[in-house]
Order: C-alpha cells, then sequence, then structure tokens
C-alpha cells in the first residue's frame, strides 16, 4: 500500500474504549448505532498499525448500515404485508365494489411488502441488530 492511500475502518463497539485515535492521522471517526465506530480516511499505514494493535477492527469500503431489527423480523414481516397486500386485491375484486381508494391500499401494502423483503438481505455493509437478552 501506498503512503497516500487512504482506508475506512469499522471498529467494533468491544474496541472502542481501547482505542485512541491519533490526531495526526487526519481520520474522520463516526459513531454507528449499535455502539461501532466508522473512521473514514486513515491512511494506509496507520490503519496496519491500528489492525495489528486492536483484534476486531478492520477496513471497509463503505459505511456500513445498521437495521434496527434483526433479518427474520423484516422477512416475517415483508411475507405478512405481502398476503395483505393480495387480499387488499381479491377481497374488493369479489366482494362489492366499494370507493375507488381501497385499490390504492395494495399497490402502496405491496410497495411496503418490497421494501422489508430488501431490508431483510444480508449485503455486506448492513449490519442487523444484535439480540437483546
Amino acid at each position: 500500500m501506498t503512503t497516500a492511500e487512504r482506508v475506512n475502518l469499522l471498529v467494533p463497539a468491544e474496541v472502542v474504549p481501547r482505542l485512541s485515535i491519533p490526531e495526526t492521522a487526519g481520520a474522520t471517526p463516526a459513531p454507528i448505532r449499535g455502539g461501532d465506530l466508522f473512521v473514514r480516511g486513515v491512511p494506509a499505514a496507520v490503519a496496519e498499525q491500528w489492525i495489528e494493535r486492536n483484534p476486531g477492527v478492520y477496513t471497509v469500503s463503505r459505511r456500513p448500515v445498521v437495521r434496527r431489527y434483526p433479518a427474520r423480523t423484516y422477512t416475517v414481516a415483508a411475507v405478512l404485508v405481502l398476503i395483505v397486500a393480495v387480499q387488499a386485491v381479491i377481497v374488493p375484486a369479489v366482494g362489492e365494489t366499494g370507493p375507488f381508494w381501497v385499490w390504492l391500499f395494495a399497490p402502496a401494502l405491496a410497495a411496503a411488502g418490497i421494501t422489508l423483503a430488501y431490508k431483510s438481505i444480508p449485503f455486506g455493509h448492513v449490519r442487523f441488530a444484535r439480540a437483546r437478552g
């Protein structure tokens, strides 16, 4: 790595109290929900030293996104909302025709279900909330 190269680091919550970030590093630390710390723009040489001295610190390509709930919660919610979206089409189609705005529920529910399903996908930069217990 060249000295001009800068990398991004993810510091887990367990390591944050032990890590001292030198002022001369030119890094920009930003807290992430859950207690982790995202450090942007660390010189490569300094990053190598941090990784060697602090197990658990590693490089990342982008800022992690933390989801509030575990992936399973998003999956279950997506399935339920999509079932309700299908019912929002079937019930008015089979029964009496109600007001036209009833038909607007189906696309809104489908969009919500697709959004929840997308949030359940564990991309590399997505971190889910830790289980409480």
